[in-house]
């Protein structure tokens, strides 16, 4: 097992390489990409503290948990973006028929459709995004406790998984009907409704939130743990959900597997 999990580790880093070398050799404008997402991040980060200063709260929640809510959002959304981003290009891969010799590789079968394009121009601003929360956090002391911390910590890999379960669904729809980048929109609109804390919306939309693309328990839930907010049996809802969703997503995959047929059938 720790064999094939270096294994996988060592692809994925040759993967990554590639991926970087290709994405600054042949995107003149990457520089610009940077630039212009932590523009868009500023810009959001000072209209979202104007509005909720307005209001002083926003469901209970400060202006600065509020904002907390808002930082946790981007992290996960880096972080997925950087390691899921596979799933985009999985279309093509299949109608051009490079699907069949990754079947044939020492790796698991869902590697290259998960894992074979990842984002590394989305994990520059990952490290300095930690930072910054970091700082945020001290200087508003608002992690009350180690404990908070580790459950955030542990929460924020739970949702790791959680949205691996979710891209792995979405590249096992892809087998079968070769469709898949509209589902994977659906997923990034659904969860960014948690760049706000997600008491705001009514009963029903929070209902989706959990159920269909599970947002609460991916952002909301690790902010929460954070802010010291979040009682322990959310956190083990949050564990076994993760640990149903992996499974199923895994199965789901292995039987979409057994339908498809090579670009040369």
């Amino acid at each position: 097992m720790a064999d094939e999990m270096k294994r996988i580790i060592r692809a994925w880093w040759q993967v990554t390489k590639m991926a970087l070398i290709g994405q600054i050799l042949t995107t003149g404008g990457w520089y610009l990409f940077i630039i212009g997402k932590i523009i868009r991040f500023i810009l959001f980060f000072a209209f979202l503290y104007l509005v909720v200063q307005q209001r002083q709260s926003l469901a209970g929640y400060s202006p600065v948990k509020v904002i907390w809510f808002y930082l946790v959002f981007n992290l996960l959304d880096i972080a997925t973006q950087t390691l899921f981003r596979g799933t985009y290009w999985f279309r093509r891969l299949l109608i051009q028929g490079d699907f069949d010799l990754d079947l044939i590789k020492p790796l698991p079968s869902f590697f290259r459709p998960v894992f074979g394009w990842p984002d590394i121009l989305d994990f520059v601003t990952f490290i300095p995004l930690i930072i910054f929360m970091t700082l945020f956090a001290l200087f508003h002391q608002l992690i009350p406790s180690f404990s908070a911390l580790f459950s955030f910590l542990f929460l924020f890999i739970n949702s790791l998984f959680l949205a691996f379960a979710f891209h792995l669904m979405v590249a096992s729809i892809c087998i079968l009907s070769e469709q898949n980048i509209q589902l994977t929109w659906i997923y990034r609109d659904l969860t960014a409704m948690g760049r706000f804390p997600t008491d705001i919306y009514p009963r029903s939309i929070r209902l989706m939130l959990t159920f269909i693309v599970p947002t609460i328990l991916l952002i909301t839930f690790p902010a929460q743990a954070a802010l010291g907010l979040l009682p322990f049996p959310s956190v083990f809802i949050a564990t076994l959900a993760t640990i149903i969703a992996v499974m199923g997503a895994l199965k789901f995959w292995s039987w979409a597997l057994r339908r498809y047929t090579s670009a040369s059938s």
